[in-house]
C-alpha cells in the first residue's frame, strides 16, 4: 500500500469515528419517557399509547404498546424518547383499523373499551407537557 493509500485510509476512518461518536450524542430535544398506563386506577394492557407533538412540522409522534402490566416505553421509530413541549396522549386499540378488536382479558374488557372509546385518535384532549426523561410516568386517565 502506498504512502498515499494509508494516509486516505487514516482520513477515512477518523471521519468514521467522527460520525459515530456525534451520532451516539443523543437528541437534547428528546426526553425518554416510559411509565404505566391506568384508567380509572386500573392498569390496561395491550393498548397502543401516543403522544402526538404540538408542532407535528418539526416533531414526530411517539408510540408504545402497553404490556400486560400496563407499562410502556415511548419510541419514534427505533429511538426511545419524547419531543420536549406540549405532547396529546391518545389510546386506541391496535388492531381497530382492521376492523377487529383486541383481545384483552374479560375482567377489564369493559375499562378497555371505554379508554379507547373516550382517548382515542381524534377523542382525546388529555395534554401532557414533557420537559425532562421519566422512566415511572403514571398515566392515570379517569
Amino acid at each position: 500500500m502506498t504512502q498515499f493509500a494509508r494516509s486516505l485510509c487514516t482520513i477515512g476512518l477518523c471521519g468514521l469515528l467522527l460520525v459515530s461518536v456525534g451520532c451516539q450524542s443523543g437528541d437534547d430535544r428528546l426526553c425518554e419517557i416510559e411509565g404505566t398506563l391506568r384508567y380509572q386506577g386500573k392498569p390496561i394492557p395491550r393498548v397502543q399509547v401516543s403522544f402526538q407533538p404540538d408542532d407535528l412540522s418539526t416533531k414526530s409522534t411517539s408510540l408504545g404498546m402497553t404490556d400486560d402490566n400496563g407499562h410502556f416505553v415511548m419510541m419514534i421509530g427505533s429511538t426511545a424518547g419524547v419531543f420536549k413541549g406540549k405532547v396529546k396522549v391518545f389510546c386506541d386499540d391496535p388492531v381497530a383499523a382492521v376492523g377487529a378488536k383486541m383481545e384483552v382479558p374479560p375482567d377489564i374488557e369493559a375499562d378497555y373499551r371505554a379508554l379507547v372509546r373516550k382517548y382515542g385518535f381524534g377523542k382525546s384532549t388529555h395534554e401532557l407537557t414533557i420537559e425532562k426523561t421519566d422512566k415511572n410516568l403514571d398515566l392515570n386517565l379517569e
